[in-house]
């Protein structure tokens, strides 16, 4: 909702700048000396209201610092900086109208002030005027090609003004460098979740009788974890077309979600007979093998077969270094865990799982340093999960 703080606007709170500019024009050498005295005096009260709107600001008292950034503007109207920090702050209180003002203005001052842009950028954003954001935003961008913000908002802004392709390819560069930032997964899912919607709304329009229909209502519904639905649309998917490829995937992934080990098994090896290089149903069979302590032979030759196939498979590496580890082979299990690390950096579990094979072989060092990894991770997370609940009250 345009009316309220948006999901990542907080961010922000930590661009106020650190310290104000201050620059009163004196009058020239040959002034008057009761006008360089009233500019010293002036000079004077706008650092005193200034250091009062930090004070202010500080406490928490945004209303307050807002009315020192108005008293100093009326003593000089052509600060920039203050015409920016008082932009800053009503972008707190959710006042972008008023923060576009302020950051306008200082623009007008001053053209080369490059900060005001993303704050500004995102404020039209919230008002949902999403050309004027965009334009904002690609200047931003060209400024400071690292701005992850500058990124996120203008990928955005593109979506809203239905330029998907071009929003998805901004956020798909952006998580080339910056694979963990969160906003901006779930930003690019968001886009994608809302494509799907249209395709489906287009699809039951021109296909209402198709298994295409049913098949992308299910994955919608999947994606929304709403699995029972899911399931009962890729039965009506698989009962119009037999035959489609990744038919009974569909089913035992839904299963295997649900922790159904045996039925998502059953549909699993249904898949392959279809599909003999589907190396995810290889690797399902044998995580359902390996939740199940269940032949752990068959699930070790499903584990490689998978791994042969897709050999970049993190979650195989991984389930592959368990099943050797039980079986008593634990320098080849580290392998397979260090390798499902390289592939997956930010997956405690497997950081664990070596921890304790290390232990075994007596090497405590290294299984201690594994733990501390478990633990960052897992803070880390905790963070993670706590900052988008605080920000989606």
């Amino acid at each position: 909702m345009l009316n309220r703080p948006d999901l990542f606007h907080r961010l922000f709170q930590n661009r106020i700048t650190a310290a104000l500019v201050l620059s009163i024009s004196l009058p020239s050498g040959n002034a008057w000396p009761q006008a360089q005295e009233q500019a010293k005096e002036q000079s004077a009260a706008v650092e005193q209201l200034y250091q009062q709107a930090i004070a202010a600001r500080r406490s928490g008292d945004l209303q307050g610092a807002i009315g020192k950034y108005g008293a100093i503007l009326k003593l000089d109207p052509r600060l920039a900086a203050a015409h920016n920090n008082l932009g800053l702050l009503y972008f707190q209180k959710g006042d972008y109208l008023s923060a576009v003002k302020s950051f306008e203005e200082g623009l007008r001052l001053d053209a080369k002030m490059a900060t005001t842009l993303v704050p500004l950028g995102t404020a039209y954003f919230q008002l949902g005027r999403f050309t004027q954001a965009q334009a904002i935003l690609e200047r931003a961008v060209r400024a400071n090609p690292g701005d992850e913000q500058a990124q996120l908002y203008l990928a955005r802004s593109m979506f809203s003004l239905g330029r998907q392709e071009a929003g998805s390819a901004v956020l798909q560069k952006l998580l080339q460098k910056s694979p963990s930032n969160v906003e901006a997964l779930y930003a690019l899912g968001q886009m994608y979740m809302k494509l799907a919607q249209k395709t489906l709304t287009r699809l039951e329009d021109k296909a209402p009788d198709s298994y295409l229909t049913n098949l992308i209502s299910g994955q919608l519904l999947e994606s929304m974890e709403n699995y029972d639905g899911a399931l009962a649309q890729y039965k009506k998917a698989l009962a119009k077309e037999p035959y489609f490829k990744g038919a009974h995937y569909n089913l035992g992934n839904i299963f295997w979600l649900e922790g159904k080990w045996m039925e998502a098994i059953s549909e699993l090896k249904q898949e392959l007979t279809r599909d003999p290089y589907n190396c995810l149903a290889y690797w399902k069979i044998a995580n359902s093998l390996v939740n199940t302590r269940e032949d752990s032979a068959t699930a070790l030759e499903n584990v490689k077969r998978a791994v042969e196939i897709c050999p970049d498979l993190a979650q195989a590496h991984a389930d592959h270094g368990r099943l050797l580890a039980d079986k008593g082979d634990l320098q080849q299990s580290i392998a397979s865990f260090q390798r499902a690390i390289q592939l997956s950096m930010d997956e405690p579990s497997v950081h664990f799982l070596l921890s304790t094979v290390y232990r075994k072989l007596g090497r405590i060092a290294e299984a201690n340093a594994e733990v501390e990894v478990v633990q960052q991770l897992n803070k880390k997370s905790l963070r993670s999960r706590e900052s988008r609940l605080n920000s989606n009250p």
